[in-house]
Order: C-alpha cells, then structure tokens, then sequence
C-alpha cells in the first residue's frame, strides 16, 4: 500500500523457508497469524509471526515516532484478526484569524485536525477542504471564524455576524465606507474577536464665512450745566460688523477645532457719547423752626455743647458703644467740617439733645422729622453714631451744609 510504502515500509518475502526450522506445516500454520493494519486511514491485511503489536509493526518496517498514535499500543499480545491503527503525526502551518501558530495532529483529514485542535470550522472560512487528507509532509491552513461585532457609524449601530478577519472586511459586510480623514477604533488590518466594538468617527473640515459684531464703544462726558444724576446721550453709537472666514473641523457633528483664515471690517462702529451731570443739587428750602435761627435742621453753636442733654440722658457720656476719641477718627478727625459741626453741636455726644427748646437730638442735633426723612427710625439719641452719621451725609447730599448753623 502507499502509505507503507511512503514510510519505506520493507515487507519481507512471505515465501520464506521456515518450515524445517519450526519442524513441520503445523506448526507454521500455528504461528502465522493474520491481522489488519490500518496506517493513516488505509488499511492492509497483513501476516505475521510476531507476539506483540510493535513485533508486527517492526516487522512491516514502520518506525513510530513518540507523536504517533499506535492502537493498541506497542506491548499489546497480537491476536489472529486483530486490527492495528496507527496515525502518523503530521506538522501544520496554521493561521486562525490571522494569527499564525505552528501545530501537529495525528488527524487524516483537515477537517479532523481543526476539531482536535478545537478550532470550531462550522461557519468559518477555510483555505482547503475539509475532507482533504493530510500527509506526513504536513499542510498550511488558513481559518477564519464567524464572529458578532458591533459597528457603530453614522448614528447607528448593526452587528454584523460573518467569517471576516480583518476590521475593514467587517466593515465591508456592515457596508460601511470609510474616508481617508474619518476615524476608526481600530486598524483597517487588525484582526478582529467575537463580540468587538468598532466605531467609526465622521471627520469633516469645511471653510465658512460669518459676521460677527464689533461692539461700540462708550465715552462719558461730564458737565457742570447738569445737575448730579442726570444724563443725556449727546451722540448715538451704533455696532459695527466684520465677516470672519474660518476653519472648521468637526468629529461626528461636533466641533474640535476652529481656525481663523482672515477677516475685513464690513462697517466701522460709532463711538457713543454720554454726558453726566456734575453740578450740585439746589438745597431744599428751610423748614420753619425758630429754635434754630434760621431754619437749620440743627441747633446752633450755643443749643449744644454743655447746654445739650438732660433729664436722663447721658449727655456727659463721651460717646455711647464708642468713645469721643473713635467718634472723632469716624468724622475724619480735626480740621474736617463733619468735626466742626460735631463739635459744635453736640460736643460728640450722641445722646444730647438740646436744652433750650428739646426738639434737636444726638451728634448732629435732628429735627425727628427731618431724621425719619433720611431713613432713621425712633429717636437719633438711640441709634449707634455710626447710624447718626449715616443719616447726616444723606441729609448733605440732599440738601448741602447749610443744614447746619455750624457748618
């Protein structure tokens, strides 16, 4: 046979004279037996006097490399019509999904080697038959698997099931086309696995033109023929306009990357011109009060001082929560008109009040009307001097120094 013959299989002359050494027909009948010899899948019936199943395998000239598969084995006693298998081991250049390994198999067929090697060839993609025999002389097999992977691209996803090796065949089966300037997780030529995500990012770069605003800009002016407080636009500004080309390179719809080409002015914007009043308010008119010689919201020089506070105030005390000299450092200190008139009319006693006609209260001598008119609440007496000096800088600016006899 072939296979025997491939193997340099010596099959010695059955025509041997071996009767007179075993002394007679009967006994040669005795020890030849017959039994079938089957070596990588073809078969011979074969005759022999050998005891064990390596005797007859010596005796056929086969010589069984530590690879091989030899049923039964070697030391096995041999039994008239007894069949031996023996399957060669073959080497093979195998590449599952573009990975390249070196195996062996004792298998006939190719078929049997990928399922002894636990390569699944149902659905997959193989380079040679299955039911192609191997031989001593090995074989290269290339094997491609069906696998599910996800493709995700243009705001969709599919799965594609298919024997594809590669990510740009599992993009070919999904009918997805890729541009030069697109992205993809993987390599074109990767290998790809059972159960991988491939994305596909759309990548644009486009050239647009914008206006965009250039904001005016405002300049303010001031007047001494306005009172303080007022204001008039005296020349009406307007917004300009530039167009800007840009660069624009977007991922999927959103933008990464913006790039200004150039620009040219469109309209020039108009400055605005704001006039703001600087003159001082008229005082208001004085109220009636002839306790105070004139009208002033205060007593003068001579209601306050020693003649300020009584009947259980504490017109001696220096200060109230704070003492005369932190009252005099809040007025500014010496040689201010706020400590002028402070000490004029209460000799920095926030509780006096005057003697001569009691109607004018605390540092600054209010009127009760006059203080409720700039926010003081109850009597000024009971509010802390930094309160008491609040109400006086709004009374001026409402209504100047002339509040104040001592001013």
């Amino acid at each position: 046979m072939d296979i025997l013959r491939n193997r340099k299989v010596q099959i010695a002359g059955q025509a041997v004279i071996i009767t007179a050494l075993v002394g007679g027909t009967g006994a040669f009948v005795a020890l030849n037996k017959s039994v079938n010899l089957s070596v990588d899948g073809q078969s011979e019936q074969v005759r022999t006097f050998g005891s064990s199943v390596g005797d007859v395998l010596e005796a056929q000239g086969l010589e069984v490399d530590e690879r091989d598969a030899v049923q039964p084995g070697a030391e096995t006693r041999v039994e008239r019509d007894m069949t031996i298998v023996v399957n060669t081991a073959k080497d093979l250049d195998l590449t599952v999904d573009g990975v390249p390994v070196e195996e062996w198999t004792t298998a006939n067929t190719v078929g049997q080697a990928l399922a002894d090697l636990g390569v699944e060839a149902e659905g997959a993609e193989v380079s040679v038959p299955l039911d192609e025999t191997l031989t001593e002389d090995g074989a290269a097999i290339e094997v491609v698997t069906p696998k599910g992977v996800t493709v995700k691209a243009d705001g969709e996803q599919k799965v594609v099931n298919a024997a594809a090796a590669t990510v740009s065949e599992v993009l070919s089966e999904a009918g997805i086309e890729v541009a030069d300037e697109d992205i993809v997780s993987a390599p074109l030529t990767a290998p790809v696995s059972d159960g991988q995500v491939v994305d596909v990012l759309r990548v644009k770069n486009e050239t647009t033109t914008v206006e965009e605003k250039i904001e005016k800009k405002t300049t303010v002016k001031e007047s001494a023929s306005m009172d303080r407080g007022e204001t008039k636009v005296e020349t009406e500004g307007k917004d300009g306009v530039r167009e800007v080309v840009y660069d624009i390179r977007t991922v999927d719809g959103a933008e990464v990357k913006k790039e200004k080409v150039s620009e040219k002015v469109v309209s020039e914007p108009v400055d605005e011109v704001v006039v703001k009043g600087t003159r001082a308010p008229r005082p208001a008119a004085p109220e009636d009060d002839s306790s105070t010689g004139g009208g002033s919201d205060s007593g003068s020089a001579g209601d306050s001082g020693s003649d300020s506070g009584s009947g259980g105030s504490d017109s001696g005390d220096s200060g109230g929560t704070m003492s005369k000299q932190e009252i005099i450092d809040m007025l500014g200190g010496p040689g201010t008109r706020w400590y002028k008139i402070v000490k004029c009319e209460s000799e920095f006693n926030p509780r006096a009040v005057n003697q001569q006609n009691r109607a004018h209260f605390g540092l600054f001598q209010f009127k009760l009307a006059t203080w409720q008119s700039v926010g003081g609440k109850g009597n000024p007496i009971d509010a802390s001097p930094q309160e008491q000096f609040k109400r006086a800088k709004i009374l001026q600016e409402k209504a100047g120094w002339s509040q104040w006899a001592c001013a």
